[in-house]
């Protein structure tokens, strides 16, 4: 979910940002509240790898027929610098590149309001951890472990032994029968956030691990 290199001299660190935040790119304005706009209207489709390679040359028309919101697309090709060339054609390369630049800022302004919270709120900064999940439990290090004054890392021969208790995911059906339905549409009933339901309903063992002596 990370990975660091060096280039001239300095340490480049590269990281996932859905790891952290796992949404579309196009929550991020009105999930953070941003002024940086609005994710852009792309024709995917109509990005071939023949136009690309040649001459870069998009027909607006065609292009349109790629694109939900075609108001904003042509508002796009008017507004962005050097991207119409004429009332029929659009430069492809000079259009992606505003698209790939719009997709960067809000994503970067999106991650900093979402950094900029967890440290007012939690004092945690995103920029220490890969995931979502590693955030989440210095959370609770924080202010439910460390807290209650007798839970313990756990390491060594101690980790080892209680791990042999942990057990699997476990995926089922109804009365536990086979079935197979064909032409119909089935509910998939996924549970999530098992462990802390399970946390909050019973509890957390406590206390240094006791040594067996038979």
């Amino acid at each position: 979910m990370q990975i660091q290199g060096k280039y001239k001299g300095k340490l480049l660190c590269f990281k996932d940002s859905y790891a952290i935040i796992s949404t579309k790119l196009e929550r991020f304005p009105e999930m953070f509240h941003l002024t940086s706009g609005e994710k852009e209207v792309f024709p995917y489709n109509y990005y071939t790898e023949e136009l690309v390679n040649t001459t870069k040359v998009g027909n607006i028309d065609d292009a349109m027929n790629h694109v939900k919101d075609i108001e904003a697309f042509n508002e796009n090709i008017e507004k962005i610098e050097d991207c119409k060339i004429d009332d029929e054609h659009f430069d492809m390369e000079v259009y992606s590149s505003f698209y790939c630049g719009q997709d960067v800022r809000i994503l970067r302004d999106g991650f900093l309001k979402f950094r900029n919270d967890l440290m007012t709120e939690f004092e945690i900064d995103a920029y220490d951890y890969v995931s979502i999940s590693s955030i989440s439990n210095k959370l609770f290090e924080k202010r439910v472990y460390w807290k209650n004054g007798n839970l313990f890392d756990l390491a060594g021969k101690p980790r080892e032994y209680i791990s042999k208790c942990i057990q699997g995911g476990r995926c089922m059906l109804a009365e536990n029968k086979k079935q197979y339905n064909e032409g119909e549409l089935i509910t998939d009933f996924d549970a999530v956030s098992l462990y802390p339901s399970a946390i909050a309903r019973l509890y957390c063992l406590e206390g240094i691990p006791k040594v067996m002596t038979e």
